[in-house]
């Protein structure tokens, strides 16, 4: 449900601004991107409990709300930001509050029944990551899902798909990157943690290195 919500967030994010924009390509970013979130969304839901009742979800959705606000209260070392989150949590255990109500009017039953007694899990820890990411990139950039599984060609759904959303063009992350590299004379990406991971996505001479 954490990773759930994260997703929505940012499908939300790049569908509400992307038209907003002015320049063809901009928009044209903005969709893509929204319709790559989109897909993790749909894959994301499909993980989710389908024997859940809308009450029970209600609860334990604003149950994890509580726990991600508690979470960045207790790593918070920011006094000022650390407020902030106090401040949500308390919103969240009024919503909480406010969904265990429902699930006893409407269900018939106290929320312990769903999440427990106990209190909420340990915190989340928040920690780099920039090394697992690169990982996944040097391990997995070029796996793509068929079926119930994972392969690495360019198998015919995905190059179908491919022709419908882009017509043989380049898709509008790319074009970006080519007309960065055409502007300013080097690579979009930016190499803070050493050379990419895939060899053939490293900057063209290694400015950025």
């Amino acid at each position: 449900m954490t990773i759930l919500s994260a997703e929505q967030q940012v499908m939300f994010y790049y569908m509400n601004v992307g038209p907003q924009y002015m320049e063809p390509i901009a928009r044209q970013l903005y969709q893509e991107i929204s319709l790559i979130e989109q897909e993790h969304v749909t894959h994301y839901e499909s993980l989710l409990d389908p024997g859940e009742n809308w009450w029970e979800r209600l609860l334990t959705h604003e149950y994890n709300e509580c726990w991600l606000y508690y979470s960045f209260l207790q790593q918070e070392s920011d006094p000022r930001i650390k407020a902030i989150w106090e401040l949500h949590l308390q919103m969240e255990l009024a919503h909480l509050q406010q969904a265990a109500d429902l699930l006893r009017q409407h269900d018939g039953r106290e929320p312990e029944e769903i999440v427990g007694s106990a209190g909420l899990p340990e915190p989340l820890t928040f920690e780099p990551n920039k090394d697992y990411l690169r990982h996944l990139l040097g391990t997995q950039m070029d796996v793509t899902k068929l079926g119930e599984g994972y392969v690495r060609e360019a198998h015919e759904r995905f190059e179908w798909m491919q022709q419908q959303l882009h017509d043989g063009q380049k898709p509008p992350s790319e074009q970006v990157i080519d007309l960065h590299r055409e502007r300013f004379g080097d690579e979009y990406r930016i190499e803070t943690e050493g050379p990419h991971p895939v060899e053939a996505l490293r900057s063209e001479g290694g400015s950025h290195a």
